[in-house]
């Protein structure tokens, strides 16, 4: 009677230490996921299309097979003692994307007043929507835009504030002096980016570009 309880209790404790390695599998994949977005997302479900493997440490190193896709169907590979695993996954992802909040205009140039986040399902929208209203915001509309459209890189292109080739007033900040000259850009940038320009003496030099000008500071 003794040895049954024993394996009772034995059998119990194999199942609740696999239960918890599964739901540590989970976690880590969760935390994979939701590595890959720059923004919060609201909530990650993975069901998984082949058997969950059983791994033979708690902490695999999880990789994703394709970085460019982290949605949807996937493939992950779980390395633990030098053994690799693959497991296929369907990822479900909820968070925020951006629509347009009015029609836009084609040559618009989009402010906060032109665009909104919508919540929904990430997985289900085309990999080049926006998710971040910075990544929209101060670019150019290349076609007009629906109203409640989800809004994808394809539809915009910066607002370059110079362009290369481009003379620009370029201004040399030094320790108590500062000295005003023009250069020719050799890049297109939006304000604040850095920025190489030619100076008319030849040299290269790298600036941010500004309202007044390409700042250098030492």
């Amino acid at each position: 009677m003794t040895i049954i309880v024993r394996l009772i209790t034995l059998v119990g404790i194999l199942i609740s230490w696999n239960t918890a390695m599964a739901s540590s599998l989970d976690q880590q994949i969760n935390q994979l996921i939701a590595q890959q977005f720059s923004q919060k997302i609201d909530n990650i479900a993975i069901t998984y299309l082949s058997p969950k493997p059983q791994l033979s440490c708690e902490q695999p190193q999880l990789t994703l097979l394709n970085k460019q896709k982290f949605a949807g169907k996937v493939t992950i590979s779980a390395q633990c003692d030098h053994k690799t695993k693959f497991i296929q996954l369907n990822v479900a992802v909820s968070g925020n994307y951006v629509v347009a909040k009015q029609a836009i205009s084609a040559g618009t140039v989009i402010t906060d007043e032109h665009i909104r986040l919508q919540s929904g399902r990430l997985d289900t929208l085309p990999a080049a929507v926006i998710l971040d209203k910075a990544q929209a915001l101060n670019h150019i509309a290349l076609r007009n835009i629906k109203p409640d459209e989800p809004i994808k890189t394809a539809m915009l292109q910066k607002n370059w504030l110079v362009k290369a080739g481009q003379i620009v007033k370029v201004i040399i900040n030094g320790d108590g002096y500062q000295i005003v000259t023009n250069g020719k850009t050799l890049n297109n940038a939006v304000l604040d980016d850095h920025i190489n320009v030619r100076l008319n003496s030849g040299n290269i030099i790298e600036g941010i570009v500004t309202n007044d000008g390409v700042m250098i500071n030492p």
